[in-house]
């Protein structure tokens, strides 16, 4: 066993390989969303979330913020409101 696959369990070919591919596959990397004003965690709350009525998603981040909830807990709330009069 080489000092290569006592490091990394892999074998020199294997190393190889992938440092080749590595070196000749450059990754493009999307846009920087930070430079484009969206905060981190943004992301996961809202465009998740694009299909919604702009109404319907101002409500559930207003209500989000006043009880310290997650879009998806308000959501649920709503639902379980809707079952339980038996909507």
């Amino acid at each position: 066993m080489t000092n290569i696959e006592k490091l990394t369990g892999m074998t020199d070919a294997e190393c190889e390989y992938w440092d080749k591919h590595i070196i000749d596959n450059t990754v493009e990397l999307g846009p920087n969303l930070l430079k484009l004003g969206i905060k981190p965690g943004f992301v996961n709350k809202s465009l998740q979330l694009s299909e919604l009525d702009k109404e319907v998603f101002s409500y559930l981040c207003v209500q989000a913020e006043k009880f310290h909830k997650s879009h998806t807990q308000v959501i649920n709330d709503l639902v379980h409101e809707k079952l339980a009069v038996g909507v």
